[in-house]
């Protein structure tokens, strides 16, 4: 996976391939700039949604780059083709096309927004919507579940079931109404780089131990084409043993300028920082405790934690005990935004990046709120 801090993959570098019922290629690529304002209504609740709109119109993004893609796409095009009358479908390799596709779902009036991807992609898609505002009103995401090598967000906020299943159930939902749909908004990270002018939005950032964990599962485990959580799965039990074991081969502390809100800075050697939007992690994690009503939840474990292994069943549930305490080493909060100055790379959706911080750090920020159908 290249590392570039603004043109990275959505999951591998590509060229757009369209392929929509009832628009040419033509429409596609006309005007696709939009303002950079990054304000948009969103539907609160389902009857808002159905208040607003008279009719239900479905733009899909399919990544075949994806894991879960790499086999039954076409499956999945021809169920969208066939299941609803309007189904506009774009196949995305990466930011640019994702953007594009966007642009032009909004001419369309797309208001639910259906997204067969990995967490890159759901990424990407989050990116576009905020920063470009496409869309006088932000569509409805509804994330298809396996399409990713990972999938975390799809776990925590998407479709329940197969890719199959959950596809019919929304035509279904969207034709004649049967089904019952629920709307959940959940917030968005904002991240701006140094030196890049534009920023990124996602749900889960992770550095030291986590971008460590990344790189060992690209190499060790995908590539040998173990995936999902049982990938994820996998990479942490071996990232927990070198913990134990203090295996600084595998994983090593890293040096981190850290500052909180408008709280004073914090320079120390860490051996995980996250900030997530996220609900829940894979394998049902929650390992955030944090009591103060914000939107991003922040936890980090210093370099030597202390009663590792007595804290770590406390520490993945996120629940507070006489081990996951500051003093011990593991601290969570929730926060509106973090500055973080670091020397080396980070995880944003399952996407690398190395940011030169010579220049100024990472700013993680609240930026605003998406919601998501489920059904």
């Amino acid at each position: 996976m290249e590392q570039n801090p603004r043109s990275a993959p959505v999951d591998e570098a590509g060229s757009l391939y369209c392929w929509k019922k009832f628009m040419s290629s033509a429409h596609l690529t006309a005007g696709i700039s939009g303002p950079e304002s990054e304000t948009c209504t969103v539907y609160k609740s389902l009857q808002h949604f159905l208040q607003v709109n008279r009719a239900v119109r479905i733009g899909m993004l399919n990544n075949p780059l994806s894991g879960g893609n790499r086999s039954g796409l076409q499956k999945i095009r021809k169920a969208a083709a066939a299941a609803y009358p309007q189904v506009f479908q774009c196949d995305v390799r990466n930011p640019a096309d994702v953007a594009e596709a966007l642009a032009d779902f909004a001419r369309q009036e797309v208001n639910i927004l259906v997204v067969n991807g990995g967490d890159g992609t759901i990424q990407a898609a989050l990116t576009a919507i905020f920063h470009k505002n496409f869309f006088e009103t932000m569509p409805l995401l509804a994330v298809l579940r396996s399409a990713g090598t990972t999938s975390m967000i799809a776990g925590d906020i998407g479709l329940k079931g197969s890719r199959d299943s959950a596809l019919q159930r929304l035509f279904s939902w969207a034709h004649i109404g049967k089904a019952r749909a629920v709307i959940t908004q959940r917030p968005v990270l904002k991240v701006q780089i140094p030196a890049e002018m534009e920023p990124v939005y996602g749900m889960f950032f992770g550095g030291a131990a986590i971008y460590q964990a990344t790189h060992f599962c690209l190499q060790k485990i995908y590539a040998r084409g173990v995936r999902g959580e049982l990938g994820a799965g996998v990479a942490l039990a071996r990232f927990l043993l070198a913990v134990i074991l203090r295996d600084r081969n595998v994983v090593s502390p890293v040096s981190i300028t850290t500052r909180l809100d408008q709280k004073s800075a914090k320079h120390q050697k860490y051996l995980l920082v996250f900030i997530t939007t996220l609900q829940r992690l894979f394998l049902g994690m929650r390992p955030y405790w944090g009591a103060e009503t914000k939107p991003l939840h922040y936890t980090a474990v210093d370099s030597r934690p202390r009663y590792f292994l007595r804290a770590l069943p406390s520490l993945l549930r996120g629940r507070k005990s006489r081990y996951v305490k500051p003093d011990n080493g593991y601290t969570s909060h929730n926060i509106d935004q973090v500055q973080l100055t670091l020397n080396s790379g980070f995880n944003l959706d399952g996407e690398l990046y190395t940011p030169d911080c010579t220049t100024g750090p990472v700013v993680v920020s609240y930026g605003g709120q998406a919601s998501f159908l489920q059904l």
